[in-house]
């Protein structure tokens, strides 16, 4: 796609501004030739006319308005270029009020234009303030920000001062009626704080930029200090009336002066401008370069070096895309990173060395090696860790239960083993009484080691819990002719600890109940004082009962005293009663 045709929007501007301009021009040509009825001589030549430096100054009205475009132009600062055209823009007033001022003949008119001079006069050294505190980043602050609007305020006052000097005299004292009212004046309180209040704002930009300025800047402002010398001993001549200045155009010297020093200013870096920008280019410690379209090399810093063949074939098969970045590594130069950015009318080339990074993305990467290696070593061991603490938990698990039930097991061996083998009644009916007491334990075994792995892993029981496991029990019970009932009535939680101490009352209870006749068992589980539970047990038989009765009842005693329970325990010949109290919750 082609470019589009047309006027740069710019250059139209400024053709328009320069048409304006010769317009007013012409204007305040016709304006004076009428008013004065004279010719007009340019370059100071005599004649008389408006006045002998009238060509002097419309040149310097146009060279104020050029050097307005050109700071357009030429200042990198959105805010200080706007203060310097507003400053050439008051510069060209002031020296096309002075043009319009000599061919008046009305004194009351000639004095309000003469007025009008301190109006640039007042504003121009704010904006020189303004632009220097912009400059040092100092206006920031709130501080400063209040300092350059009092100093507006300070400036309108003045103005309004000076320009109803006709009603008051505060700044310049004169007769209207005297002809030569326009030299026979003198100087009031009034222009004495108007002259103090520009100097005091000139000074007041170098003391704002020059402690902001680089150490090799700070020599730039002798010629500035010399120009402020030159002007202050200019005007303090002027006002004094000495050297035949007084006769001189002011606004000429003024205008020379302010566009000199700004001048001075933006060349030397005081101000920013574009005027440097090449050189701070030049100076960037990076490999850059701007390309043109065809890859040409325009700009180059002093580290840039030259483009091998290789990146200048891939910058031609690349096309970099708006406000993108293209980055790129080649095999002939493997150690450098090429990064292309659009900007106008080409490309720019950035060359990175990446030596260092890769070096350190290198070491990086074997030390990320060797610690993914180390935390699979660690997370093999932890797992190695985590499978034998499993099997030791089982081992000791294991080990508990065996322990637990080592003297049930035993009898179910010795029971087992003492099973009479005839097939006469006597003989069935012995082994018939063996296998349910063989029976009794493996049940007995079977929930024991149950509540043992509930210790482990799910350690409360709450009544329905504990309901069950006996109502199991005086099931089983019931199952060998052993009449029993059970009752529970908790409200809280127990410990699998606590039911397992109930659970051995319970069979020793059953055991004993065993080895009598027509036995009755009784349970009863409730809430105890302080939080504990209570169990109380009652058996009752026929009277006949075997030698394993009241081994069993001195068994439970003696578990009971292991554990330090309180209990009581009643035995008689064919009877037994128990009440024990366990830590509840």
């Amino acid at each position: 796609m082609g470019r589009a045709s047309g006027t740069d929007p710019l250059k139209g501007r400024i053709v328009a501004a320069w048409a304006v301009f010769a317009l007013i021009l012409g204007a305040v040509f016709a304006i004076v030739q009428l008013a004065s009825q004279a010719e007009i001589r340019f370059f100071g030549l005599p004649g008389n006319g408006p006045s002998s430096t009238a060509g002097l100054m419309i040149l310097a009205g146009s060279g104020c308005v050029a050097w307005g475009f050109s700071v357009h132009l030429r200042c990198s600062d959105i805010k200080i270029r706007g203060n310097l055209k507003i400053i050439a823009a008051l510069l060209a007033a002031w020296l096309l009020d002075v043009l319009l001022k000599y061919p008046v003949k009305s004194d009351l008119a000639a004095s309000i234009m003469w007025y009008l001079y301190y109006v640039p006069m007042m504003f121009i050294p704010t904006f020189f303030l303004a632009s220097a505190l912009h400059a040092a980043a100092l206006d920031r602050h709130v501080a400063w920000q209040r300092v350059v609007s009092i100093a507006w305020v300070i400036d309108a006052v003045f103005c309004v001062l000076v320009l109803t000097n006709n009603y008051h005299h505060l700044v310049f004292a004169f007769d209207l009626s005297d002809p030569h009212w326009s030299r026979d004046y003198t100087y009031q309180a009034g222009y004495w704080c108007v002259t103090a209040w520009a100097l005091v704002q000139y000074v007041g930009f170098f003391a704002a930029a020059f402690p902001a300025a680089r150490t090799q800047l700070k020599s730039a402002f002798l010629p500035m200090a010399i120009i402020l010398g030159v002007g202050a001993a200019y005007f303090a001549l002027f006002i004094a009336r000495k050297a035949g200045l007084f006769s001189t155009n002011i606004a000429l010297v003024y205008g020379i002066l302010v566009i000199v020093a700004l001048e001075l200013s933006l060349d030397l870096g005081i101000l920013p401008s574009y005027a440097r920008y090449d050189q701070f280019f030049s100076k960037l410690p990076f490999d850059l370069k701007i390309l043109s379209r065809e890859r040409d090399v325009v700009y180059q810093t002093t580290a840039a070096t030259e483009i091998p063949d290789a990146v200048r074939t891939t910058l031609g098969e690349i096309e970099t895309p708006r406000y993108g970045i293209v980055s790129f590594r080649t095999s002939a130069v493997p150690s450098t990173l090429f990064k292309v950015y659009s900007v106008v009318g080409g490309d720019a080339l950035l060359s990175e060395d990446m030596t260092a990074l890769d070096e350190r993305r290198r070491l990086l990467s074997e030390r990320q090696a060797k610690l993914r290696r180390a935390n699979a070593m660690l997370k093999r061991d932890r797992e190695l860790a985590m499978t034998l603490h499993r099997q030791e938990d089982a081992r000791a698990l294991f080990a508990e239960i065996e322990r637990a039930l080592e003297s049930k097991t035993q009898r179910i061996s010795e029971l087992l083993d003492d099973l009479p083998q005839g097939s006469d009644p006597v003989s069935a009916a012995a082994r018939r009484e063996r296998l349910m007491e063989v029976k009794l334990l493996v049940a007995y075994c079977k929930r024991k080691g149950g509540l043992i792995l509930a210790e482990k892993s799910d350690p409360d029981f709450n009544r329905e819990r504990l309901e069950l496991v006996f109502n199991e029990t005086a099931a089983d019970l019931r199952s060998l002719d052993i009449e029993c009932a059970a009752l529970v009535e908790t409200s809280g939680v127990l410990p699998a600890a606590t039911v397992s101490v109930l659970y051995d009352c319970l069979y020793d209870f059953a055991a004993a109940a065993f080895s009598a006749r027509n036995p009755v068992l009784m349970l009863f589980v409730r809430d105890g004082r302080s939080g504990e539970v209570e169990m109380r047990a009652a058996l009752e038989s026929d009277g006949a009962v075997g030698p394993r009765f009241q081994e069993s009842l001195d068994e439970l005693r003696k578990s009971l005293i292991s554990q330090h329970a309180a209990f009581t325990l009643e035995t008689s010949r064919d009877s037994a009663s128990l009440s024990v109290s366990l830590e509840g919750r």
